[in-house]
């Protein structure tokens, strides 16, 4: 049983916990028996599914990207977007001053599923593109996974300044990232486990001690850049 209201989620958990799951159960790519979900009052599969995909913004891991403009990947979703709303939703991405260091800027060519950009760079540019669309609801789908810490922080920023009073799920492994979060969910063999804001987590649940310490001491140790 789970409530996602207003605000940014973390959902984490061990490999094969759900995380995915859940979110593909959210888009309604998996169905689901009738009174199992709703999206605000509304009974889920007496919804078009029209109406719920343009509601939701989805981000994964693998984004995919087209051999086009810099500029036209972003405004997929949204096509008839002026060049200020793609720069406005570049910036909140992180990934405009990136874009701007290319040569063509905007409309620089990527190449297919975005070959000459790096894996940060194709995940924000997926990002810039869900922001630009402005849905009421973000799932993010370990999409910040090739993101390095600082760059994680403005991109988080930008999604407290682009989603205020919106839904914005995401799911990740990385504490540092989940700790920004208003609310943390962590799931095992397919179900709610525990759930809290980082501070009550870290007090109370095994897992989620077991991977802060994991992940500050590999970060002590200069393995990982969290």
């Amino acid at each position: 049983s789970l409530d996602l209201g207003p605000g940014i989620h973390g959902v984490t958990g061990r490999t094969g916990s759900g995380k995915s799951t859940l979110c593909r159960l959210l888009t309604r790519l998996y169905p689901v028996a009738d009174g199992m979900l709703r999206f605000g009052d509304h009974e889920l599969n007496h919804l078009p599914l029209a109406f719920i995909r343009s509601h939701i913004g989805y981000v994964g891991q693998e984004p995919t990207l087209f051999s086009d403009t810099i500029a036209a990947n972003i405004s997929l979703g949204k096509p008839d977007a002026t060049r200020e709303e793609i720069i406005r939703a570049a910036g909140n991405a992180a990934i405009h001053e990136d874009i701007m260091a290319l040569k063509e800027g905007y409309d620089t060519l990527i190449g297919e599923r975005g070959v000459k950009l790096s894996g940060g760079q194709r995940q924000r540019l997926a990002l810039a593109r869900a922001l630009l669309c402005d849905r009421p609801v973000l799932i993010i789908d370990d999409g910040l996974s090739a993101v390095d810490v600082a760059t994680e922080h403005e991109v988080f920023a930008g999604l407290r300044r682009h989603f205020q009073e919106k839904t914005v799920v995401i799911v990740s492994n990385r504490i540092k990232l989940l700790s920004m979060t208003d609310h943390i969910i962590i799931l095992a063999d397919g179900r709610v486990q525990s759930e809290g804001d980082h501070d009550h987590l870290l007090a109370t649940n095994s897992l989620y001690q077991a991977m802060f310490d994991k992940q500050m001491h590999q970060e002590a140790d200069g393995e990982v850049a969290l």
